[in-house]
C-alpha cells in the first residue's frame, strides 16, 4: 500500500474532522472554538485535494471548488475573528460560558 493514496489521504482528513469536532465540542473559548472550526475546514480541503488527485485528475472542477472553499474560509475567518473582537469589547471575555445573548450589556445601555 503506498503511502500517498486516496484511503491515506481520506484518513487524514477524517481523523482532522474529528479532532475540530471534538474541540468544538469540548472548548470554552471562542478563540479555540473558532480555530477547531478552522481544523475541520482543512480536514475538508485535504479531503476535496484528495478526491480531485486521484479521482478526477483531468478535471478542473476540483480545482475551482477548493479555491471557492479557501476564499469562503479566509472569509469565514475574517468575520469569525471580528465577532471575537467585539465579544471581547462588549463582554470583557471570551469564554462561551460567560454570556447566554449577544444583546449589549447593561453599563453600555447608560
Amino acid at each position: 500500500m503506498a503511502v500517498f493514496s486516496l484511503q491515506s489521504c481520506l484518513i487524514l482528513s477524517a481523523i482532522l474532522i474529528l479532532i475540530g469536532c471534538y474541540g468544538l465540542i469540548m472548548r470554552r473559548s471562542l478563540l479555540l472554538i473558532f480555530l477547531s472550526v478552522e481544523i475541520v475546514l482543512n480536514g475538508a480541503h485535504i479531503a476535496i485535494v484528495a478526491f480531485n488527485y486521484f479521482r478526477w485528475s483531468g478535471v478542473e472542477a476540483g480545482h475551482y471548488l477548493y479555491m471557492i472553499s479557501i476564499g469562503i474560509a479566509a472569509v469565514e475567518a475574517a468575520v469569525g475573528l471580528s465577532m471575537i473582537i467585539v465579544i471581547f469589547k462588549n463582554y470583557g471575555t471570551i469564554l462561551a460560558d460567560s454570556f447566554t445573548s449577544l444583546r449589549a450589556s447593561d453599563k453600555e445601555k447608560s
